[in-house]
C-alpha cells in the first residue's frame, strides 16, 4: 500500500494532469470561439464604414462633375474674350453651389491664365506651375496636360495657403488661344464635414489614407489591426482604416467571458483538490517571480535613464564647446580684420605713390628697383586677399558673414582654394581636379560656394581612413528635353556641375536615404555634428540648384551639384579705378580705438580733400562735439572701450544733432546696425577706394 508521501504524489500528478487537458480544451474552444467573434466583429465594422466611404466618393464625384461642367464651358465658348467675361459669373456660380470649392483656374501652357476668387488673381495669374518647385506639382500638370483623364494632385499645400486637393482636366477642344487646362482646388475640410452625415459610431475608431498612405484624418496610432475598405477617388484610392475603439479583443470581450467563466469553473473543479495542496505555494512563488520582475525592470529603467542623462551631457557639453569655438571664432575674425585693414590700406597708399615715382623716374634705373618694389607691394596684397579669405571662413563657422550672391566662376572657385583643400586632406589622400576649358557662371555667395567645395572634399576625406583619391572635377550641361536630365527632377535648361568623387568605402543606402538630414551622421560623437552636408544642401537649394548622391557599399561615393549657368562669360578683371572726384573741403570726425587704423583713415581722407578730427573711442568723440565740433561725417568703429560707436550713434540722436554716421567693423553681419539716411555700414577689410567712395555716397544721401 502506497504511503502518505506517494499518494499525494499520485493526486498532484493526476490533479495537474487533469488541470493541463482542462486547460487546453478551454483554450483552444476560446480560441476558436474568440477568432469567429472577432470575424463577425469585422463584418460589423465593414458595414459601419461603407456608407461614410460612399458619401466621400459621393461629395467627391459631385466635385468632378463641377468640374467636366467648367470643362463643358470653355469648349463652347465661341472667343477667348468672352470665355474671360464669362468665367468669374461660371465660377461664382459653382463655387456657391460647393462650400469646399477654394478655387477653379483655367491654365495655358502650364501657365494660370484666370483665376476665381479674383482676390487671389495678383499673386496667381501668369504663374507658370511648370517651374513650380515641387517636382509633383510640375509631373502632375505635364499629366493633364497629355492625358484625356483627370489627374488628381495631392493633398499638397495650396499656392492660396492651406492643404487641398488639385484637380486638372485637359479642355477636349483645345484651340489657338484658349485655356488647354480647366483646374478646381478643393479644400479638404468641407469635403469631410459633408461626408460627416455618414459618420461611424462612435464605438469604431477610423483613419483616412490617401494613395501615398499618408493620413488625412486620425492617428494610425488609434487603430489595430484594421478593416480597409477602399475609396475611389478619381484615378486612385484612398482607404478607409478602422477598428473598435480599445481594440478587438475588448469589442468581443463580453461575448467571451461566459465561457471562459465555464472554462475556468470546470478546471477549477476537477483540480480543486490537487491546487488545494499545492495552491499557495504556486501563489508565493508567483508573486516572488512578479516582485522579481518588476524590480528587474525598474533596474533595467533607472540605467537607461542614466545613459540618457550621460548622453543628454555630452551633447551640451559638445553645443557648449562648438558655441565658444564660434564665439572665440568671430572675435578673432573681427580683430584680424581690423589688422587686415591697416595692412590693406597702407599697401595701396604706399602702391599709389609708387606708380606716381614710376611716372616721375620713368625710363630710369630708379624706375626698375621701384617696379620691383611695386611687385613686393603686390604679393603683399594678395597675402591680404588669401588671409581676408580666411577671416571669412571663420565668419561663415561663426554664422556673422553677409550672404551676397554674385556671379561666381565655378572653376575659378575650385582653383581658388585647391592649396587649403590639400592641407585639409592630408598627404595619405590625393587630390586631383579637373576643371572644364570654358567659364563657368554662376549666381551664388561665392563664400559659400567655397564652403560647398571644402564640405564635400572634407566628407570624402573622411571616408578615406587609409588613404585614396579625390577627384574634383567641373563641368557645362545643357538638357534639352527632360529625357537628357542625368538625374530625375533636374529641369531642362543651362547647369554647370561639380562632382566631389571618392574611391572609400560607400554608403549603403539607408544611409545615403539619410545623409542631407540636419544633425545625422555615423561618425563618433565628437567627430562630427552631422550639419556638413545639410549645410551643402541648404547653400545649393537656396542658389537654385540641386544635389545628387551616388553611393554603394565597397564602389565609393560621388556626389555632384547641379547650379543653373548664366547666360554670358566672365568679364576680364581690371583694376578698379582711382576714385577721381574729391572732397570740398567737409570736415569727417575719424573714431577709432586702433591708432594704425586711426592713421590709416585718416591720411586716406586727407588725401581727398577732407578735413579730419580724430578720436580714440566714443568718449572722446562725444566731448568733441559737445565742444562744438559740427563735422559732416562721424565715422567710427562699431567695438572699442569706454563706449563703443552704436552708444554713439545713439547719444548723438539723443541730442538731436542731425549727423550721419558711418560704422566700420571686422563683423560682417549681425551687429542689427541701422542703415538709414543717416546710418551706414562699410566692413573690414576694406581698400581706400572703397572707403572713400562709401563716405562720398553718405555724404550725398544726408
Amino acid at each position: 500500500m502506497p504511503g502518505p508521501s506517494r499518494l499525494r504524489t499520485r493526486s498532484i500528478v493526476a490533479a495537474l494532469l487533469t488541470f493541463v487537458g482542462a486547460l487546453l480544451v478551454g483554450v483552444a474552444f476560446d480560441r476558436w470561439y474568440g477568432e469567429s467573434l472577432m470575424e463577425r466583429e469585422r463584418e460589423r465594422v465593414r458595414a459601419y464604414v461603407a456608407p461614410y466611404a460612399g458619401a466621400i466618393e459621393g461629395v467627391f464625384n459631385r466635385h468632378v462633375g463641377r468640374l467636366a461642367g467648367l470643362v463643358a464651358f470653355v469648349d463652347a465658348q465661341p472667343s477667348v474674350s468672352s470665355m474671360h467675361a464669362a468665367f468669374p459669373t461660371i465660377a461664382e456660380g459653382l463655387r456657391a453651389a460647393a462650400p469646399g470649392l477654394r478655387a477653379l483656374q483655367l491654365n495655358r501652357a502650364g501657365r494660370i491664365v484666370a483665376t476665381f476668387p479674383m482676390a487671389d488673381s495678383a499673386r496667381l495669374l501668369g504663374y507658370d506651375l511648370l517651374s513650380d518647385p515641387r517636382p509633383e506639382i510640375r509631373g502632375d500638370v505635364r499629366r493633364a496636360m497629355d492625358s484625356d483623364h483627370m489627374v488628381i494632385s495631392g493633398p499638397s499645400a495650396l499656392l492660396q495657403g492651406g492643404v487641398g486637393l488639385i484637380l486638372r482636366q485637359r479642355v477636349s477642344n483645345v484651340r489657338a488661344g484658349f485655356p488647354d487646362l480647366v483646374t478646381m482646388v478643393l479644400d479638404l475640410d468641407p469635403l469631410f464635414e459633408e461626408a460627416d452625415g455618414a459618420a461611424v459610431p462612435k464605438s469604431v475608431r477610423t483613419v483616412l489614407l490617401d494613395r501615398r498612405g499618408q493620413a488625412l484624418r486620425g492617428d494610425l496610432g488609434d487603430v489595430t489591426e484594421p478593416t480597409m475598405t477602399p475609396v475611389r477617388i478619381g484615378d486612385g484610392d484612398w482607404t478607409v482604416l478602422a477598428s473598435p475603439v480599445g481594440g478587438w479583443g475588448a469589442a468581443v470581450a463580453d461575448d467571451l467571458r461566459p465561457t471562459r467563466a465555464a472554462s475556468v469553473l470546470i478546471t477549477l473543479l476537477l483540480t480543486s483538490l490537487a491546487f488545494g495542496v499545492i495552491g499557495r505555494q504556486e501563489v508565493l512563488r508567483d508573486a516572488v517571480d512578479d516582485r522579481t520582475h518588476d524590480l528587474a525592470r525598474a533596474n533595467d529603467e533607472l540605467r537607461r535613464k542614466g545613459e540618457e542623462r550621460l548622453q543628454l551631457e555630452e551633447r551640451l557639453l559638445h553645443s557648449q564647446k562648438m558655441e565658444a569655438v564660434g564665439t572665440l571664432a568671430g572675435g578673432i575674425a573681427h580683430d584680424f580684420n581690423n589688422l587686415l585693414t591697416a595692412i590693406v590700406g597702407f599697401t595701396q597708399l604706399s602702391e599709389q605713390q609708387v606708380s606716381a615715382l614710376q611716372n616721375a623716374f620713368a625710363g630710369s634705373a630708379e624706375s626698375d628697383r621701384l617696379t620691383e618694389l611695386r611687385q613686393d607691394l603686390t604679393e603683399i596684397l594678395k597675402a591680404a586677399d588669401r588671409a581676408s579669405l580666411l577671416t571669412a571662413q571663420l565668419l561663415t563657422f561663426s554664422r556673422r558673414q553677409t550672404v551676397t550672391p554674385s556671379r561666381v566662376n565655378m572653376n575659378g572657385t575650385v582653383h581658388d582654394i585647391q592649396r587649403m583643400l590639400r592641407r585639409l586632406i592630408g598627404e595619405q589622400v590625393t587630390l586631383v581636379t579637373e576643371a572644364c576649358e570654358q567659364p563657368l557662371p554662376v549666381m551664388a555667395d561665392s563664400g559659400q560656394l567655397a564652403q560647398v567645395v571644402v564640405n564635400l572634399v572634407v566628407n570624402a576625406r573622411d571616408a578615406l581612413p587609409n588613404g585614396g583619391v579625390i577627384r574634383v572635377t567641373t563641368r557645362a550641361l545643357d538638357i534639352e528635353t527632360s529625357s537628357d536630365a542625368p538625374w530625375p527632377g533636374l529641369p531642362v535648361g543651362q547647369w554647370v556641375l561639380l562632382s566631389v568623387q571618392d574611391d572609400g568605402m560607400g554608403m549603403p543606402p539607408d544611409v545615403v536615404a539619410r545623409m542631407w538630414e540636419p544633425f545625422f551622421t555615423t561618425k563618433q560623437l565628437g567627430d562630427g555634428t552631422g550639419l556638413g552636408l545639410s549645410t551643402v544642401h541648404g547653400i545649393v537649394t537656396q542658389a537654385g540648384g540641386h544635389v545628387y548622391c551616388d553611393s554603394g557599399v565597397g564602389r565609393g561615393t560621388t556626389v555632384t551639384i547641379a547650379l543653373p549657368r548664366l547666360a554670358h562669360t566672365f568679364e576680364a578683371v581690371t583694376e578698379p579705378a582711382l576714385i577721381a572726384a574729391r572732397a570740398d573741403g567737409e570736415v569727417i570726425l575719424v573714431v577709432e580705438d586702433e591708432a594704425g587704423l586711426r592713421r590709416l583713415v585718416s591720411e586716406i581722407l586727407r588725401r581727398k580733400g577732407y578735413q579730419v578730427r580724430v578720436a580714440q573711442d566714443g568718449t572722446d568723440a562725444l566731448e568733441q562735439l559737445s565742444a562744438g565740433l559740427a563735422p559732416a561725417l562721424v565715422l567710427t568703429d562699431v567695438v572699442m572701450p569706454r563706449m563703443g560707436g552704436r552708444e554713439l550713434a545713439e547719444a548723438i540722436t539723443e541730442r538731436g544733432w542731425q549727423l550721419p554716421v558711418l560704422f566700420m567693423s571686422g563683423y560682417q553681419a549681425g551687429e542689427e546696425l541701422p542703415d538709414d539716411e543717416e546710418h551706414a555700414f562699410i566692413g573690414k577689410p576694406f581698400t581706400p577706394e572703397a572707403l572713400v567712395t562709401r563716405v562720398r555716397n553718405v555724404l550725398v544721401r544726408s
